[in-house]
This record gives C-alpha cells, sequence and structure tokens, in this order.
C-alpha cells in the first residue's frame, strides 16, 4: 500500500460518534507541540467539551524550535507566547486552564529513550490516571518529524503501563507524506467524526496559535510559518482518528 493509498483509506474511514472514540468518559490528548492539539483534535475537544466530558491535553515539547533565530522573541518569550496560544486556543473549544500540561522538552529533541522519556511517560500515565481516562488520541507515528515520532512512542509506552487505554492517532505532517512512498501498515480502522458544528470554533483556535499561522515573528528568515497547503488538511468538517492495535 503506498501512502497516497493509505491517506485516501484514512478520508473513507466510516462515521463515527463521541462515544465511538472516547465512550463518552475522560480522555487525554497528546500533542507533540503546542498547536497539534488543536489542528488534529480540536473538535474532539470541543464536542466533548460542550457536552461536559472530560479532555486532557498534555504538550511534550515546549515549542522554541519555530523561530530559533527570531532577535525579538527569544527563546523564553517564544515559550511564553505559546503557552499562551494553547491557553487562548483552549478557551476557545471549552477546555479549562487545570485541564493542560506542558512537559517542556527541547522542541526537535523530545527523547525516544532515557531518562527524560521514561520521566515523560510517568507524567502522562499519572495525568491519564488522575483524569480517569479511557482514550489517549496521540499524532501518527509515520508522521514524518522527529518529535511526532518520540511522542507516539510515548504514548505506546503510556499503554503498555495502562493497557485498558483505547489508543487513537490523529494525522498531522503524515497528511503531506509523498503519495508514491510504500507503507509497510494494513488498511487502517478508525472513524472519522464529523466537526461541521465545531468548524469554527477549531477554525478561531487555530488561528489562536497566531505565532505559527501568521507573519508576527518576521525576523528570523527560516523561522515556521503554516501555509494554505499546509493548514488545508485541518480546516475540514471531518477530523480522522486511526484505531492503533494492541
Amino acid at each position: 500500500m503506498t501512502a497516497g493509498e493509505y491517506l485516501e483509506a484514512i478520508r473513507q474511514l466510516p462515521l463515527g460518534s463521541l462515544h465511538d472514540l472516547t465512550q463518552e468518559s475522560p480522555f487525554l490528548v497528546l500533542s507533540p507541540h503546542p498547536d497539534d492539539e488543536t489542528l488534529g483534535a480540536g473538535g474532539l475537544i470541543a464536542a466533548a467539551c460542550a457536552e461536559g466530558q472530560r479532555a486532557n491535553v498534555v504538550v511534550v515539547t515546549d515549542g522554541s524550535g519555530s523561530h530559533p533565530r527570531s532577535r525579538r522573541f527569544l527563546r523564553q518569550q517564544l515559550i511564553a507566547l505559546r503557552h499562551a496560544e494553547v491557553a487562548a486556543a483552549g478557551f476557545l473549544l471549552g477546555l479549562a486552564d487545570d485541564r493542560v500540561t506542558h512537559l517542556g522538552l527541547p522542541d526537535t529533541k523530545a527523547p525516544s529513550s532515557g531518562a527524560a522519556f521514561d520521566a515523560a511517560v510517568v507524567t502522562i500515565t499519572e495525568t491519564c490516571r488522575e483524569a480517569g481516562a479511557k482514550s489517549l488520541f496521540v499524532t501518527w507515528d509515520l508522521d514524518p518529524h522527529c518529535d511526532h515520532e518520540a511522542t507516539a512512542r510515548m504514548a505506546y509506552a503510556v499503554r503498555r503501563r495502562m493497557p485498558e487505554l483505547r489508543l487513537w492517532a490523529y494525522p498531522i505532517w503524515g497528511w503531506h507524506l509523498e503519495s508514491s512512498l510504500p507503507l509497510d501498515r494494513a488498511p487502517p480502522r478508525g472513524f472519522r467524526l464529523d466537526i461541521a458544528c465545531q468548524q469554527d470554533i477549531k477554525r478561531a483556535a487555530i488561528a489562536a496559535h497566531i505565532s505559527q499561522m501568521t507573519d508576527l515573528i518576521d525576523d528570523d528568515p527560516e523561522g515556521f510559518c503554516f501555509t494554505e497547503a499546509t493548514l488545508a488538511p485541518f480546516l475540514g468538517s471531518f477530523e480522522y482518528f486511526i484505531e492503533v492495535a494492541a
């Protein structure tokens, strides 16, 4: 199966409900960077919060790698800005401030093993247990970004500690894989969630990540900013969740 065929199969996943994905129980969204939770699962979070269902978010890295050469936004200022963006987006989605945890690991250097990895897994596990989470949502392990790959490994380690957790993956950069790339994967199983009722809220929450969506930080020629093409997969009326087999 090629990446193009696999991604098309994701787009054709059967329609599912909030119940199908979360059993209407608390859940946790694991986000490599301060914005992935909004991009990949903002509609899910908004729908759950509107129903009074508990949602928690754990952000793994500090987001400091997006504009490393800026002189107007030095590292600590950029970290503070990106924390504030997560809070602003979360407010729009209905997420309380105390439901967001920042691990603060360095952007582009999230660990895949070792002491820092183990400590992150412990914190995520404890957050799941404290929240009573029944489901864990994480970025797809085939997203071509080192932090996304490391975060997926953390999620797998958490489920080994909590085998009762249902694990779901949401693509971010995987949407932009070269279509001819061969993937050694069985066809995906999972659901697409209709977020038409949450679409405007999600778009506003995405826009709240101003450092990533605008030229606010314009003094780093190599700084990151979403384009119309890279943002397109997240603006539609569906979100997509791949079931990760045990």
